[in-house]
């Protein structure tokens, strides 16, 4: 929600307090102020109209009686309050050089970072990214310093050639967080990945369900203890999820979390992997048996023979 109209909320309240005849009630608690921060995963790239995790995580705390205003110079997003701090395709660089201006305007109470997917897809060096990370950090304290900030490690990625360094970079992170002080907080978003992926680095809407959860529990471990519990995607046994084939196709199916059996280390086992049900063509040989043909000059005798053909099937498929 913008701080405008913020402004006209905390003016209804004055009027109460100053006998303007103003019949709008003043609010016991003023809404915390939440600013998600980062670049298109925070603008909710890969999800249905832009929604990213902020809706789900809105209707949480809002479920939970928490009063919040989302807060941010960006709107996206098909419903709830759109604002937001990310911007698609920034770096860490980039997010740095106008924080300081944004956090003025927005007053956050709560930062939620998640930064650094364009510096590694850039390949750079997890190590100077981590640093870089680390002095965003220092800025965001400087210019808000009773804010909780939450730093994300960041989701996985589909692009092979990038899952060392996208590990590197998670893998120091909890450091950088642990040399702040006690009000930042590490929150773990790197297990949102494989199929929660939509195209090579964006969550479709079940990863970004994963993400509002993930930020949901940090708030209540570390600043709103009170907070109930709420539903755990992680926990989930089926699933639609949404994976992009193209730029302008996209294949959406339910999945399911089955119970197979595989190899490991050359024993059979019983395992639990996501799959989904696929039509493919398969080729068969089959046995055509002997039979009479009628023909004009009289009957003949085929002999039987096997023959190839294809057919369609469906089939339980992890890919």
């Amino acid at each position: 929600m913008r701080r405008t109209l913020l402004g006209m909320f905390a003016a209804s309240a004055a009027g109460l307090l100053f006998g303007t005849g103003t019949a709008t009630p003043a609010f016991a608690e003023a809404p915390l102020r939440i600013m998600p921060l980062g670049d298109s995963i925070t603008v909710g790239v890969g999800s249905p109209g832009k929604d990213g995790y902020r809706l789900d995580l809105q209707r949480r705390l809002r479920a939970a009686g928490l009063t919040v205003d989302f807060v941010g110079s960006h709107a996206d997003g098909s419903d709830g309050d759109l604002d937001h701090e990310g911007v698609g395709g920034w770096t860490i660089d980039q997010i740095a050089a106008q924080v300081d201006r944004r956090l003025e305007e927005s007053a956050p109470d709560v930062v939620l970072l998640h930064a650094g997917t364009n510096n590694i897809t850039r390949s750079e060096n997890p190590v100077v990214v981590a640093g870089k990370l680390s002095d965003l950090i220092d800025r965001v304290r400087v210019r808000v310093p009773r804010a909780h900030i939450y730093v994300a490690t960041i989701v996985g990625t589909a692009v092979a050639s990038e899952v060392p360094a996208n590990r590197a970079y998670n893998a120091l992170i909890p450091g950088v967080v642990r040399s702040k002080d006690a009000k930042v907080h590490l929150v773990d978003q790197s297990t949102v990945a494989g199929l929660d992926i939509y195209d090579r680095h964006h969550p479709n809407a079940f990863g970004y369900r994963k993400m509002s959860y993930t930020w949901y529990q940090a708030l209540r471990a570390t600043v709103r203890p009170e907070l109930p519990p709420t539903g755990n995607p992680f926990r989930a046994r089926k699933a639609h999820l949404c994976h992009a084939q193209s730029p302008t196709v996209r294949d959406c199916r339910w999945w399911h979390l089955r119970r197979v059996v595989t190899k490991v280390n050359g024993r059979t086992v019983t395992v639990e992997r996501w799959q989904t049900q696929r039509r493919i063509t398969e080729t068969v040989r089959e046995w055509r048996p002997g039979h009479h043909v009628r023909g004009r000059n009289g009957t003949t005798w085929v002999p039987g023979r096997q023959v190839t053909r294809n057919r369609q099937v469906t089939r339980w498929s992890s890919v």
